[in-house]
């Protein structure tokens, strides 16, 4: 099993939504498996929240949007079958494109949660 490590490092010059001198966390894939499989049934959340509530747990202001992208779709290819990830993206969401996923199965999942 591999060791989920998250990164906390505070920012010299303003990056994406993150100003210098903020705390910038950078997650992992096992994290945000983690993070989805919590979502409870019937809810959703978005990237942004994702991002904002991994960042709380470690005391950073934010996390990293690049890597919290790219460790969603490590994520969602590693866990996959263990994780609702459709609490977290819709039909419409970049990584349904770049994974392959069938954008008709999340919204069926979605609308079978109430979702949206």
């Amino acid at each position: 099993k591999k060791m989920s490590r998250n990164i906390v490092k505070i920012l010299e010059k303003n990056f994406s939504d993150l100003k210098a001198g903020q705390k910038m966390l950078i997650s992992s894939p096992e994290k945000i498996a983690e993070y989805i499989k919590k979502i409870p049934e019937g809810t959703s959340k978005t990237s942004k929240e994702m991002r904002l509530d991994l960042a709380k747990e470690m005391d950073a202001d934010n996390s990293c949007p690049v890597s919290t992208g790219i460790f969603l779709r490590k994520a969602i290819e590693e866990h996959g079958k263990e994780i609702p990830f459709w609490r977290l993206i819709d039909e419409n969401h970049p990584v349904v494109k770049k994974l392959n996923l069938d954008p008709q199965e999340i919204k069926y999942m979605r609308n079978l949660e109430g979702i949206d």
